[in-house]
C-alpha cells in the first residue's frame, strides 16, 4: 500500500509566493490587497 503525505507535510513542503504576485496574476491591483504577512491578504470591497 502506498504511503500518502499528511496535510501538514504537504503544506510545509509547498513553496509560497508573495501575495502581490498572486494578486497580479489574477488581476487584483496591489492597492486593493490588505496584506497580513507575505503570503496572506484580504481584498478590499472596491
Amino acid at each position: 500500500m502506498a504511503e500518502f503525505k499528511t496535510d501538514i507535510e504537504i503544506a510545509r513542503g509547498a513553496k509560497k509566493k508573495q501575495i502581490q504576485e498572486i494578486g497580479a496574476k489574477i488581476g487584483i491591483p496591489t492597492e486593493h490587497l490588505l496584506p497580513y504577512g507575505h503570503d496572506k491578504a484580504k481584498i478590499s470591497a472596491e
